[in-house]
């Protein structure tokens, strides 16, 4: 079936997001622009993914539980996993890579946790927004040990993107998936045989994206969708090496 997704949405706990963007809040936008599948992907934490994964089974909304990584190289991939706890397990390791910096919600923004009735119990208190000291490589390991799959994100954006980060696109087999920003062109030799994603990258509600992007999968669910990442990943090896 064609699920329309939106696989890049953050919530009120990434510095960046909207104090509007509580995971009810998400979900219940989502189902209203006619979204079967989405992911929360906050800033190196997953913290607000049961949340939003409670919010998703009461709208009939998938949610992809997800985080956005800062490596070492200043890239942010998207780090998407088919169970909730897997999510937190790999969010938790991941919070012992980043800086022991403080946020400064007076300069970045609250970095708020969402409990039940959609309300805050706390925060975290390490800044977010800073890159971890893992390389790709060695996020891509994490990653799948904790079962999940990475995807580059808006790589044909200078700020964070793999091309203005790295100067290039490795090549294939590397990241045979990838996102690409729509406001932004994005040189054709790095989508080249690789499949595009679009996504919002959503700070307020009213950015989530329409149905204007959709994925062929065999339901609509975080766990068709992980298994559509690892095919294409697989066929990729196979393919190119």
């Amino acid at each position: 079936m064609l699920a329309y997704c939106d696989l890049h949405i953050h919530s009120c706990l990434s510095p960046c997001g909207d104090d509007e963007m509580t995971p009810w809040n998400v979900v219940g936008m989502a189902r209203v622009k006619g979204l079967e599948v989405i992911a929360v992907t906050d800033h190196n934490t997953a913290l607000n993914i049961p949340q939003a994964a409670r919010a998703g089974r009461a709208y009939g909304v998938a949610v992809v539980p997800g985080l956005e990584v800062t490596t070492r190289e200043e890239v942010h991939m998207l780090a998407y996993f088919a169970a909730e706890a897997d999510a937190l397990a790999f969010g938790e390791a991941l919070y012992a890579h980043l800086p022991d910096i403080a946020n400064r919600e007076d300069l970045f923004g609250r970095q708020t946790v969402i409990g039940d009735d959609d309300l805050p119990v706390g925060s975290v208190s390490r800044l977010l927004l800073n890159a971890t000291d893992l390389s790709l490589a060695e996020l891509g390991k994490l990653t799948r040990e904790h079962g999940g799959e990475v995807v580059p994100a808006h790589i044909n954006r200078c700020a964070n993107g793999m091309i203005g980060s790295l100067g290039l696109m490795p090549p294939l087999p590397d990241y045979p998936v990838v996102e690409v920003y729509r406001r932004v062109p994005c040189p054709a030799y790095a989508t080249k045989n690789r499949a595009v994603w679009h996504a919002s990258d959503a700070h307020r509600l009213e950015d989530i994206a329409e149905r204007e992007f959709a994925l062929e999968l065999e339901e609509p669910s975080a766990a068709a969708v992980l298994a559509l990442l690892r095919r294409l990943n697989n066929e990729a090896r196979q393919q190119y090496r």
